[in-house]
């Protein structure tokens, strides 16, 4: 399938910035590192990269190796690691975000940038007014998001991939041992943020953003007695992903790698 590519004399030029490819820690074994179908389709077809070139393979757990394309086949490319590269792209600040169930792709947008906004995890839940679904369907739903996950820290140069944890329910979702817990809210009418961060420097902050009709008010009642702080993002309504990569970029501009 891929024997254009299996000369290297025939290889196309190396590009002056090498690619990005993610592959699982079992695939590492000793001085080689395997790369799935699909990693193998977008290094040979899209990228039209071959035998001898030297690309970037992520585990996701924090290792990055240089490596060269030794061989090519439908079944995986097989590279040989050259080189251990620096750890990189990871924040200081332990965000966990819990995001309310919504429609559509709208929650494959907020684990985009919630992945390049450096969050080390990300809980989807259940609550009064967000969308309901089947076992099955949040099955699906968090291996995509998985996928979705593992292309982004390819752009965006993590190296670790964040935890997207099975859905939960709202009660589940208030206990943590983060020493900050921030709940969002379009109703609190409180002030902003500027004095919840002008404390000490946390290590660990959760944040909550509700589903596109918002928490109920006993829910905010709930999170509160749980030890949650509740904040506005402004006196405009936000869409969930705005809400989201909003809150996240105040944290880290606060507490960790914006600053």
């Amino acid at each position: 399938m891929f024997a254009r590519w299996a000369n290297p004399r025939c290889a196309p030029r190396k590009p002056l910035t090498m690619r990005r490819f993610y592959s699982p820690p079992e695939n590492f074994q000793d001085d080689r590192v395997r790369l799935n179908p699909e990693e193998t389709r977008h290094l040979a077809r899209v990228l039209r990269l071959g035998v001898g070139d030297r690309v970037e393979v992520c585990d996701g757990r924090g290792r990055n190796v240089e490596a060269r394309v030794a061989e090519l086949d439908s079944k995986g490319a097989q590279l040989q690691i050259v080189r251990e590269l620096a750890f990189r792209g990871e924040s200081s600040l332990h965000l966990v975000l819990g995001i309310g169930l919504a429609k559509g792709e709208v929650l494959d947008e907020v684990v985009r940038q919630a992945t390049e906004m450096g969050v080390q995890r990300i809980i989807p839940f259940v609550s009064e007014r967000s969308e309901r679904e089947s076992p099955e369907r949040a099955r699906r739903r968090q291996e995509r998001w998985r996928r979705l996950s593992r292309e982004t820290i390819k752009s965006c140069q993590r190296s670790v991939l964040p935890e997207i944890t099975a859905v939960q329910e709202f009660a589940e979702v208030l206990q943590g041992p983060e020493e900050i817990r921030f709940m969002f809210w379009e109703e609190e009418r409180g002030g902003g943020l500027q004095s919840f961060l002008s404390g000490p420097r946390p290590g660990a902050v959760r944040l909550l953003i509700g589903p596109e009709g918002g928490f109920a008010a006993w829910e905010i009642e709930q999170a509160q007695e749980a030890g949650f702080r509740v904040a506005s993002l402004g006196p405009r309504r936000l869409r969930v992903e705005t809400a989201a990569v909003a809150a996240l970029t105040l944290m880290q501009h606060a507490w960790g790698d914006l600053a």
